[in-house]
C-alpha cells in the first residue's frame, strides 16, 4: 500500500502546473491598431456666432460617424480611435463645409467650433416680358352721308361691269359702295373679314360652292381669306355696301 501512494506522489504535484498551463492566454494587441476611444463634441453656429440646428455633420476616417446638430449647435460623436477625419457640415441654405481634425493616442481630443456661411440668395426669376402689342393705326375721319344721294352722284355706267367707291375708311376698316353689272368671280380678302349689306337690286352670292339669291334687305359674312363671287340678276345693277373689317384705307 506504501509503495502504491509512493507512485502516485510524483502525478499528484504536477497536476496544478498542468491545470495552469491549460488556462487561454489573452491575445496580444495587433500591431498597429488602437483599442483605446474617445469623445469628440462638434459646435455649428453662423457667422453671428448663434447656433444652427440640424446641421448633417460626417465624419470620415478610422470609423465613420454621422449625426445632426441639436438646438444648441453641437453634436457629440464618441468611440473614436486615434487618427484622422474628415468632417463634412451639410445644410440647406449654407455653404458646404468640409475641415479635418486629428485623434491622437493619450491626449484629449478636440473640440471643434465652426462657422457656416449662408448660401448665396438665387435672383427672382425674371419677369415675362409682356407680349408686343400691334401697332394701332390713327382712327380714320368722322364721315356722315345720305347714301341714296351717295349712290345717284356715283352711279355706274352702262359700259361699267363694276363700280367700287369708298364711302369712309380708319386705321382698322375699309367701307366701300360696290356697284356690279357683270359677275364678279374669284373676290378674296387674305387680310379682311368681309360684311356685305344689299342696298338695291337683286342677284346671287355664291360661297362655299353654293348660290344664295340676295336682294335689298341681304346680308353677309365672308371670313378673310375665303373665295365668294356676285352676280346681278335683273335688270339694275347689285349694289353692296361692303364693310372690310381689318382693311386699313388704301
Amino acid at each position: 500500500m506504501k509503495l502504491a501512494l509512493l507512485a502516485m506522489l510524483p502525478l499528484l504535484l504536477s497536476a496544478p502546473a498542468t491545470v495552469a498551463a491549460q488556462r487561454p492566454r489573452t491575445p496580444a494587441p495587433v500591431p498597429g491598431l488602437s483599442t483605446v476611444t474617445t469623445v469628440t463634441t462638434v459646435t455649428v453656429t453662423d457667422l453671428s456666432g448663434a447656433p444652427i440646428a440640424d446641421v448633417r455633420v460626417n465624419l470620415i476616417g478610422a470609423l465613420d460617424r454621422s449625426g445632426s446638430t441639436q438646438t444648441n449647435g453641437s453634436v457629440k460623436f464618441d468611440g473614436l480611435r486615434p487618427g484622422t477625419y474628415r468632417m463634412r457640415f451639410d445644410k440647406e441654405g449654407y455653404v458646404l463645409f468640409e475641415r479635418e481634425i486629428e485623434i491622437r493616442a493619450g491626449q484629449a481630443a478636440p473640440n471643434p467650433s465652426v462657422a457656416l456661411s449662408p448660401a448665396a440668395v438665387p435672383p427672382p426669376p425674371a419677369k415675362p416680358e409682356p407680349p408686343n402689342k400691334p401697332d394701332v393705326p390713327p382712327p380714320g375721319k368722322p364721315i356722315t352721308l345720305a347714301v341714296p344721294d351717295y349712290i345717284e352722284r356715283n352711279f355706274i355706267s352702262n359700259s361699267q361691269p363694276q363700280k367700287v367707291s369708298s364711302m369712309g375708311c380708319s386705321g382698322l376698316a375699309n367701307t366701300v359702295l360696290w356697284q356690279i353689272r357683270e359677275p364678279w368671280d374669284n373676290r378674296q380678302h387674305p387680310e379682311a373679314d368681309a360684311m356685305l349689306y344689299v342696298i338695291g337690286g337683286e342677284g346671287a352670292l355664291r360661297l362655299d360652292g353654293r348660290d344664295t339669291p340676295v336682294q335689298a334687305g341681304s346680308f353677309a359674312q365672308v371670313p378673310r381669306g375665303t373665295s365668294y363671287a356676285l352676280t346681278r340678276r335683273g335688270r339694275n345693277p347689285l349694289i353692296v355696301l361692303a364693310t372690310l373689317s381689318g382693311e386699313p384705307c388704301q
